[in-house]
């Protein structure tokens, strides 16, 4: 088996094809079922599943892809790693990213890397943060914003904002909490019809956190993992519901979403920018790291995100 085999593997999963990922590669693709027998017989597993959806890896294929992730990034580090600084960098980053911190901050990344950095290529992949500190430790993203993590070994971690978490619910909704600007108790939000993510969603987690505090306990009215889903469904009055306030800020401003602070507990979320201390790090991924840092700190400063600065006041050594 070598790094091409692990490249043509890679592709076809990513493509759900064989033929998708020959036009991608420009090989036949006759060649490339030939390399996938290969490796097959090679380590003597199946690798992929074909079926009428597509081609899907099987388990041992998800544990080849992972590792092969790793070793493809690697490789592509060498150049940068000899080489050094003397040029601009370039190849692909990989960014790990939750649903809200990307709603504000993958375009103007994606701009802003375009002009300093135009031959580097950003992949942007999102899921809710466990998944994304998930793809981090196997090595499938090299940078990742979170929101929390119990176990920090073999990551750096920097705080980079805190965001105040808000109870919002449709404008004009009768029977509201506490007048406009008025905070609202946790244990009053609890008894409230809540439209939430389920159990295990980080967000959900501390909302229970913090109404077990008050002497409550959450019971949602409804339960889904979208935040998207949940905005619409909060504006078809619903319910209510507990986001970061930047989520709902422009539904706010329109005059959709009324929205209380909530106090005994206040609530609050901070972002972390999150990275590999067990792989080497590319040049691309360092510049893109520090890119990152500096525009998530513009947009609280610049008051585009409401929230407020992290206690990392420099930038983070790595990327010094």
């Amino acid at each position: 088996m070598d790094l091409r085999q692990l490249r043509y593997f890679a592709a076809i999963v990513e493509q759900g094809s064989f033929s998708k990922a020959a036009t991608k590669l420009r090989v036949a693709q006759p060649a490339l079922s030939q390399h996938l027998r290969h490796m097959e017989d090679e380590l003597g597993v199946a690798l992929l599943h074909r079926g009428t959806r597509g081609v899907l890896p099987t388990e041992a294929g998800e544990r080849l892809l992972a590792r092969a992730h790793v070793i493809l990034a690697e490789f592509g580090a060498l150049r940068e790693a000899v080489r050094g600084e003397a040029e601009l960098p370039g190849g692909e980053v990989r960014i790990g990213l939750p649903g809200t911190v990307s709603e504000q901050f993958s375009v103007p990344l994606i701009q802003a890397a375009r002009e300093r950095y135009p031959a580097i290529r950003i992949r942007i992949a999102e899921a809710m943060s466990g998944f994304v500190l998930d793809w981090l430790r196997r090595g499938e993203v090299d940078l990742a914003m979170i929101y929390s993590t119990s176990d920090p070994k073999g990551l750096g971690i920097h705080h980079v904002l805190t965001e105040e978490l808000c109870l919002f619910c449709a404008s004009g909704v009768t029977g509201s909490p506490a007048p406009s600007g008025e905070a609202v108790a946790m244990a009053d939000a609890a008894a409230l019809d809540l439209i939430l993510p389920g159990i295990g969603h980080g967000l959900r987690d501390q909302i229970d956190e913090a109404a077990a505090s008050a002497g409550a306990t959450i019971q949602p009215a409804i339960e889904i993992e979208s935040y998207s889903q949940i905005k619409r469904l909060v504006e078809q009055g619903f319910g209510y519901s507990i986001l970061p306030r930047m989520a709902v800020a422009a539904q706010e401003k329109a005059g959709l979403f009324q929205t209380w602070p909530l106090e005994r507990p206040t609530l609050y979320r901070k972002v972390y920018l999150a990275y590999s201390t067990e792989r080497p790090m590319p040049a691309a991924a360092r510049a893109i790291g520090q890119l990152s840092w500096e525009i998530l700190r513009g947009l609280v400063t610049d008051e585009t995100w409401t929230a407020t600065l992290g206690q990392d006041g420099g930038p983070p050594m790595l990327y010094g």
